[in-house]
């Protein structure tokens, strides 16, 4: 009888139990988290994968490419950025400063050398490599000299014709190999990716100035890796 008995409760409970949903300790916050990190991964993972810098498969191992790179202040292309001193430059061979262990070098005046390969294993094959060579520190409000001179977009310093400062902001002016179009950038400047035959014109300006592309992209033809 009494196994009988037992029998019919577990009977009865198994029948209770039918249709009902198993629930996590702590009720739908653990799920909901488990989902929002899985979720959250997908999306790192698909943009660090449009973000890398993608180099062309012909592009071999000890080939160098040339940009061109200038500062517009105000209303004029500054003439006193670093630049390297002529007795070191080579007639023969002009990016002999740019090897494996120094990837990215400034070969002439405004012109700078690079290692496409070695800059893309680095994740560094943009913008910021310049900055970099010529001591500047670029944020999307200020520009940092090598000598320590700070330009903000937060202090009028630009004078127009009259001599009144006006506010200036920041920009990237790029113009690919051949085109006589430039496109604009206004933020996240060091992330502005470069390649060969490329004029960049880092900028501080009123709205409306005429940034012009500077005469060293001319030079660029004599840079030939």
């Amino acid at each position: 009888m009494a196994r009988t008995s037992s029998a019919k409760k577990i009977a009865r409970l198994a029948e209770k139990g039918k249709g009902k949903k198993v629930r996590f300790q702590g009720g739908s916050v653990f799920p909901t988290i488990v989902l929002s990190v899985l979720i959250l991964g997908a999306i790192l993972i698909t943009y660090a994968r449009q973000s890398e810098t993608v180099v062309d498969a012909s592009v071999t191992a000890e080939q160098k490419f040339a940009t061109a790179f200038a500062f517009f202040n105000c209303d004029a292309l500054a003439t006193d950025l670093e630049q390297p001193d002529s007795a070191t430059l080579s007639p023969t061979d002009k990016f002999a400063a740019v090897t494996a262990e120094d990837p990215a070098a400034i070969v002439g005046d405004g012109i700078v050398g690079w290692m496409p390969q070695v800059l893309a294993g680095q994740r560094k094959a943009k913008l910021e490599t310049i900055f970099g060579l010529y001591g500047m520190t670029v944020t999307d409000d200020s520009i940092t000299l090598k000598d320590g001179t700070k330009i903000s977009e937060t202090d009028p310093q630009c004078a127009d014709k009259d001599g009144k400062l006006q506010d200036a902001k920041i920009s990237v002016y790029v113009w690919e190999s051949g085109s006589a179009q430039s496109k604009l950038s206004i933020a996240s400047f060091g992330g502005v990716k470069i390649d060969d035959q490329m004029t960049v014109v880092l900028a501080f300006a009123p709205d409306g100035a005429d940034v012009p592309r500077p005469a060293v992209a001319d030079s660029l033809a004599d840079y030939q890796g």
